[in-house]
């Protein structure tokens, strides 16, 4: 009786950490999205292509020869 309740400890035990483990795999897939992407954003930063499309995306700057329209919330 005792070993059948540890073979049931065991296998809780093992199940948990199988979990953990396939929790801590998507993070690492995550975190090496990531840094794979960071590693492409800083090697383009030489690129003038690539740094006029980060201020367009990010400050809402716009060219000269293009017109920027916003368009305001009814509510405020």
């Amino acid at each position: 009786m005792s070993y059948e309740y540890g073979l049931q400890t065991i296998d809780r035990d093992f199940a948990k950490l199988r979990e953990q483990y396939i929790d801590l795999q998507k993070e690492k897939n995550t975190a090496l999205a990531l840094q794979k992407n960071l590693k492409v954003q800083i090697n383009s930063q030489s690129d003038p292509d690539w740094i006029e499309l980060t201020l367009i995306k990010k400050l809402g700057v716009v060219p000269e020869d293009q017109v920027k329209v916003f368009f305001a919330d009814k509510s405020e």
